[in-house]
């Protein structure tokens, strides 16, 4: 069951006590101070856990970040917000399940000069995840608004979550010659060894089949088909090794353990875009082809 969206400025917050302005009626109205309208950003998220009010992105177009900040109370924050989804359902501790944003950062106030050390400020769109200690994440407006005003303190740590568009990367795909083998945008999040399928690369050009394979000591000719586990898929990155997610555990300790230069990576459990960022990406396929000593090696698990 739907109920009817809410709105208030939320502008005053004295020191050691609590005051609002009166509730400002700002109805439905798409104001467009970015790109996208207040309903527009709502219709990215949903409410995902039964149990839980953990909200997530659901346009594979966007990407969802969280940044935090310290905001002084003194002469209130300066926030005005918009509940724009809320429903009958509440959450194992009563609090009603909802979706509210920032409807309008006031220029010049404490929440429009705050900013978070990863550089953002807030702006209007966001949500708010958490106050202080206090879990917000995906609540109506009245639990929201009763954690801003909760507390003496001089200042509010508030942790914003917003959507914002994703990235790309631009691949370009050497063959083992050096020469070029295929060009595509990947977006941040993208997995390597997927994106060169789905060009039009086949298993024989990804996966060198005179590799021993890491999973299997002394076994060349196969390969584990995506699994991630024979290192088989090796891609050298001549340029934009910023670009790429860390290695996760598995492949940091097979490449360690085989010795394998400090370019090298397993396309298979390659993803794109770090901290959904852009770019150009250069890989080389299956470089070891190019060393008898890197092919020939069988240390496994």
């Amino acid at each position: 069951t739907m109920i009817a969206p809410r709105s208030a400025a939320v502008v005053v917050f004295a020191c050691g006590a609590r005051a609002f302005l009166p509730p400002v009626c700002r109805g439905r109205q798409s104001l467009r101070a970015q790109a996208l309208s207040l309903e527009e950003i709502a219709a990215k998220w949903i409410t995902t856990a039964r149990n839980g009010v953990a909200l997530k992105n659901i346009n594979a177009s966007y990407v969802d970040e969280s940044f935090e900040l310290s905001i002084p109370r003194q002469g209130g924050l300066g926030l005005e917000l918009e509940e724009l989804w809320t429903s009958n359902r509440f959450t194992s501790d009563g609090r009603r399940r909802g979706l509210v944003l920032i409807s309008r950062v006031v220029p010049g106030s404490n929440a429009a000069n705050a900013t978070a050390a990863t550089g953002q400020t807030l702006r209007r769109g966001d949500t708010v995840k958490r106050v202080d200690d206090l879990d917000v994440e995906g609540l109506d407006f009245d639990a929201t608004l009763e954690a801003l005003a909760s507390g003496d303190g001089q200042r509010k740590t508030i942790v914003a979550q917003r959507v914002v568009e994703r990235r790309t990367v631009d691949v370009t795909v050497l063959d083992v010659d050096g020469s070029v083998r295929a060009r595509f945008p990947l977006p941040a999040g993208g997995n390597l060894r997927l994106a060169l399928l789905y060009n039009g690369l086949r298993d024989p050009e990804i996966y060198d089949d005179k590799t021993m394979r890491f999973d299997a000591i002394a076994n060349a000719g196969t390969n584990c088909g995506g699994e991630g586990t024979c290192g088989t898929c090796l891609v050298a990155v001549q340029d934009g090794m910023d670009l790429l997610i860390p290695p996760a555990r598995v492949e940091k300790a097979a490449l360690a353990k085989q010795k394998r230069p400090p370019r090298w990576r397993w396309s298979c459990r390659c993803n794109v875009g770090l901290d959904n960022s852009g770019g150009t990406l250069v890989v080389q396929l299956r470089p070891q082809a190019n060393f008898q000593d890197e092919r020939d090696k069988v240390v496994g698990i």
